[in-house]
């Protein structure tokens, strides 16, 4: 079990959502490889996090049960729609009991100030204006949200068929993983959640967070200039860099027997032994694969910084490590580089990430900025409290 720790990078202390973050860190650094290596590490990291998260799932339920008072969009008051629903078991009976506040009235007991019982416990009555003021306290933000972007992003986006592909696989991935966390059917997956129908769960929670993350894309694009594009064209991008590299691995081995191995490895190459000689003497010790460069590749920086410095028909003078183990790379060739049009997007995409990484809580001020364009006007003092309070949090945030 320290060993899952390890392979992720996080504490034996690690909650469940460090756990997640750290796990959905390494996913996307190593999901968009296809090399041979880059594919073992992704499967020893969703190994070790589907170990990890089974056992820690008991505790995990019973840490949120407990209602949440703190809105849920983004990364700090507010976590995305998707993992509340995740998250939030119950609702559906708490749904069904105001369902039945207003459209049954008779099948409910009346006190004699005419509040409705909506629970009995004991001696003690749970009546349903209990059961509402809670609810208003701690969901109502998030569902005025949900209804406000619906009503927003709906009138500014058509959904493509390309658009409806990816939220169907989205849906169909979240469904899967949350079941399969929860060990419930997806029938009861989605009643627990407050959903009748998969529809209904993918128009409310998966097409809306999707729409949302296009708005984001949109808006955060906008917010780049052309200068920005231009800079990091002429100082940052290259043509493909095309490398082969000997790793020796530190998992079947301890760390210094590695370094000791890929030491032996490069001492021999720098006193002219081949390549391709040292790759067969070693086979049965080391991993060689053919690895290309993009300037925008999610390789682990050591690797990629190295790839750059060398020059075409030359490799490492000194080892470079990455989680993998120790490597030495040799530089192939490189192709000419794309011209300015061509990569554009790309571009665009690495430096909204440096935007996000520059302001965690650039998303949430997306949105709150999108629902003030659209004149939203809350009037529910209550309500409106609540969101206030919230949006003076995020922007206070980063200051």
């Amino acid at each position: 079990m320290k060993e899952n720790y390890k392979i992720l990078g996080t504490s034996e202390n690690a909650t469940i959502e460090e756990i997640e973050e750290a796990y959905k860190k390494l996913e996307k650094k190593y999901k968009g490889n296809n090399n041979k290596t880059a594919k073992t590490k992704l499967n020893e990291i969703r190994k070790a996090y589907e170990e990890l998260t089974k056992v820690k799932k008991a505790k995990f339920k019973e840490d949120n049960q407990e209602e949440s008072l703190e809105p849920i969009e983004g990364s700090t008051l507010l976590d995305k729609i998707t993992k509340e629903r995740m998250i939030t078991f119950g609702i559906g009976l708490v749904l069904g009991l105001i369902i039945m506040m207003f459209f049954f009235p008779d099948r409910i007991a009346e006190l004699e100030n005419g509040e409705q019982v909506a629970v009995e416990v004991g001696k003690t009555n749970i009546t349903s204006d209990d059961i509402y003021n809670r609810m208003k306290k701690a969901t109502a933000l998030n569902v005025v949200v949900e209804k406000v972007d619906q009503a927003i992003l709906y009138k500014k986006y058509e959904l493509t068929e390309e658009d409806e592909k990816t939220i169907s696989e989205n849906a169909n991935k979240y469904l899967t993983e949350a079941t399969q966390y929860y060990g419930l059917s997806e029938e009861d997956f989605l009643k627990s959640s407050g959903f009748d129908t998969k529809e209904e769960y993918i128009k409310n929670v998966i097409e809306l967070d999707y729409l949302r993350s296009k708005y984001f894309k949109d808006y955060v694009y906008g917010m780049i200039t052309d200068d920005e594009v231009n800079d990091y064209y002429n100082s940052k991008v290259y043509g493909t860099i095309s490398t082969e590299h000997i790793l020796v691995k530190n998992d079947t081995m301890s760390d210094e027997e590695a370094s000791s191995k890929a030491t032996e490895i490069l001492d021999k190459l720098k006193n002219g032994a081949s390549w391709e000689d040292l790759k067969n003497e070693y086979k049965n010790v080391i991993i060689t694969e053919n690895v290309n460069v993009e300037f925008d590749s999610n390789l682990e920086s050591s690797y990629k910084m190295e790839a750059e410095k060398l020059s075409d028909g030359s490799y490492s003078s000194s080892l470079v490590k990455t989680s993998y183990g120790y490597h030495i790379i040799y530089r192939k060739s490189t192709t000419e580089k794309q011209s300015l049009k061509e990569v554009t997007t790309r571009i665009k995409n690495i430096l909204l990430e440096v935007k996000q990484e520059e302001d965690s809580n650039l998303y949430a001020k997306t949105l709150i900025e999108m629902r003030k364009e659209a004149g939203m006007d809350i009037k529910d003092t209550e309500i409106k409290s609540i969101y206030d309070y919230y949006v003076s949090t995020i922007e206070k945030a980063n200051n």
